[in-house]
């Protein structure tokens, strides 16, 4: 690639391992030249000294209840209602600063 990536951010802790795997395999080194971030903390992550990002099952499931019979109890309730809980990113060994060269191109 021209510009080649200077990260990946996978939907899940387990693409991620699995691309920081790819990424060794071919000789480009996590975090030097590509940042590797997964997704949702699972125990793979700490495992695997993954960066993640992290979100709080507990509160997922507790809004998803209320949503549920919220809806059971009131069928005029607002179908499409959007809920965005909070994350955090839980830094670890797979991701760095870009390399200086890609900061400057």
């Amino acid at each position: 690639m021209r510009e080649p990536p200077t990260a990946v951010f996978a939907e899940q802790d387990e693409i991620a391992v699995a691309a920081i795997w790819t990424l060794r395999k071919t000789q480009i080194p996590v975090p030097e030249r590509v940042s590797v971030l997964g997704f949702d903390d699972q125990p793979i992550a700490d495992w695997f000294d993954l960066s993640t990002v992290a979100q709080s099952p507990a509160d997922i499931g507790r809004e998803a209840g209320e949503l549920a019979l919220c809806l059971i109890n009131d069928p005029d309730a607002d179908h499409k209602r959007h809920i965005v809980l909070p994350t955090h990113v839980i830094p670890r060994a797979t991701t760095a600063p870009p390399p200086q060269e890609e900061r400057e191109g």
